[in-house]
């Protein structure tokens, strides 16, 4: 299974209308998940050529979730469109956002967040 794949599925599997951590207002979750899903339909297959992987783009904090935002992964803040995606960086209105950011920390997918 492609990544592209694997991240439309377990970005299915969670609920608009829970949040899945700490630090989402539920409104915010509804518009970073339907966000996130879009940018699976629209780029997934480039960004998993590219090299792009499912902490730098969904990560977060494995027990402080969103209030944590030096894990939080590139995909997960409520600004859309991605305009672009290269190998090193991706463009989101209106700001171009690096792949390999100093000082960001990699946790866990936000769809295993409080299991395990």
């Amino acid at each position: 299974m492609t990544a592209a794949l694997e991240w439309s599925r377990r970005l299915a599997s969670l609920s608009p209308g829970q949040p899945p951590c700490p630090g989402f207002r539920p409104d915010q979750w509804v518009e970073i998940l339907s966000n996130a899903r879009r940018f699976v339909d629209d780029f997934g297959p480039e960004a998993d050529r590219l090299g792009w992987d499912t902490l730098t783009l969904f990560g977060y904090h494995p027990q402080h979730g969103v209030i944590r935002s030096d894990w939080t992964g590139v995909l997960l803040t409520s600004l859309y469109p991605v305009l672009e995606v290269e190998a090193d960086y991706l463009t989101k209105y209106p700001w171009t956002i690096p792949r390999h950011k100093p000082g960001r920390y990699r946790g866990i997918p936000v769809w295993e967040f409080g299991r395990g």
